[in-house]
């Protein structure tokens, strides 16, 4: 693996490989989404740790490209974005009033806001507001067919009266309005123009009610590079800002996004064996063939998922090599075929990355489990050292050999 110029910080040696986040990739992507809507306000979500790649390093980078809001899903993130000495606006939306007073105080301080999505909530915020002084600024979220979050319909009259009751007693000050889609992901779906139509329904009696809210935010990823009629006053950018795909028929790659996350590792060890040797725990691989095994030192306490052997490759010496046998806790196999020359121990495993290399992408490797890439990334454990780079395309993470396309290799295990 090259050593980049670019890089930021040296990770810390490690036998179980890397995570690798090329922050160029992460700019890229806001500047590509930016000018595929004219929404006067981008938001980029970091929630989950950045999916992966590193909250306060994409939160920065993503402000630096052009991002107007950052969104978490928990207050924690919020206020570590903060500690961090990040400004713009953040909006967080996930958390139990009830026993997190303590931590909403403390958002509250630091000029978050918080999405609001019951009369429950609002009381508790609302106590909250007092002890701090000012009012707390919220986003009213309207549950609009996802049954998660938000108001239900028949309760949004209330909810929306209540709020603007406690704007004029100075205890909150209603800046959004939003909700997110059930068919977020399938935006051809007709079930998004319902739950649009629901959301203006609710907008018109919010300001009935007397609020103002200057925000409307209802599209993610796949409606901002599918179904722009949606995009309102801000729109939301998470999957789509890590170069991955946020609905099935989307190829990031033609709207001018690459994936920012690589997985690599070392090749511990080359073996040959003969024919009919079984692979791993219960030997759901068998060789019908001699064949050259390589040893990959990262497993499912790492992220990699058990369902992948078989059904995905990584990349070896410019080879895309299949995973073969049961994946293991700390490592896992491939196979390199009866010939293995030009491979060797110490040799840089891509598990996934940018497809314009020629390695496997997550989203490859979600199809493989029946999944999508970000579960992938979501998943890479903790432990796994992340390191930095900010360079241009040519200078990513890895070289880019002359890789063979993801699947292709040879097949010389059953499986």
């Amino acid at each position: 693996m090259r050593r980049n110029a670019h890089y930021q910080e040296a990770a810390p040696a490690a036998l179980s490989g890397q995570v690798t986040v090329d922050l160029s990739a992460i700019s890229e992507n806001v500047k590509a989404l930016k000018k595929r809507t004219e929404a006067p306000f981008f938001m980029a979500v970091v929630k989950g740790n950045a999916y992966g790649h590193g909250l306060v390093e994409v939160a920065r980078t993503a402000v630096e490209a052009g991002a107007d809001w950052l969104g978490t899903a928990q207050l924690s993130e919020a206020i570590s974005l903060r500690q961090a000495g990040i400004t713009v606006p953040i909006l967080s939306w996930l958390y139990l009033a009830s026993q997190t007073s303590a931590t909403i105080l403390e958002a509250l301080e630091n000029d978050i806001d918080v999405s609001l999505g019951s009369v429950s909530q609002l009381e508790v915020l609302a106590g909250i507001a007092k002890r701090l002084g000012r009012p707390a600024v919220v986003h009213l979220e309207l549950d609009s067919g996802l049954s998660r979050g938000g108001a239900r319909k028949e309760d949004w009259a209330e909810l929306v009266a209540q709020a603007r009751q406690a704007e004029l007693d100075g205890t909150l000050r209603v800046r959004g309005l939003w909700t997110h889609l059930a068919w977020a992901d399938v935006p051809a779906h007709p079930g998004n123009a319902t739950a649009v139509a629901e959301f203006e329904d609710a907008v018109t009696e919010a300001r009935k009610a007397g609020l103002n809210p200057g925000l409307r935010h209802v599209s993610s990823s796949a409606n901002i590079l599918d179904r722009p009629e949606f995009h309102f006053d801000m729109v939301r950018a998470g999957l789509a800002i890590y170069g991955l795909a946020p609905a099935d028929h989307l190829n990031p790659a033609d709207f001018g996004l690459r994936p920012a996350l690589s997985v690599t590792a070392p090749l511990v060890m080359v073996k040959k064996v003969p024919a009919g040797t079984g692979v791993s725990y219960e030997h759901q691989a068998i060789t019908y063939e001699p064949r050259y095994l390589g040893l990959i030192p990262l497993g499912y306490a790492d992220g990699i998922p058990k369902g992948i052997s078989g059904r995905s490759v990584v990349n070896i010496a410019g080879r895309s090599v299949p995973v073969i046998g049961k994946v293991c806790m700390d490592q896992f196999m491939v196979d390199l075929g009866p010939d293995a020359s030009g491979i060797a121990v110490g040799d840089t495993a891509v598990l996934f990355g940018d497809p314009a290399c020629g390695a496997a992408s997550a989203d490859h490797w979600g199809a493989a489990i029946g999944s999508h890439g970000d579960e992938i990334i979501n998943r890479i454990a903790p432990r796994l050292p992340r390191a930095y780079a900010n360079g241009a395309h040519q200078d990513s993470a890895y070289e880019c050999p002359d890789y063979q396309e993801p699947g292709t290799a040879g097949q010389g295990h059953v499986a």
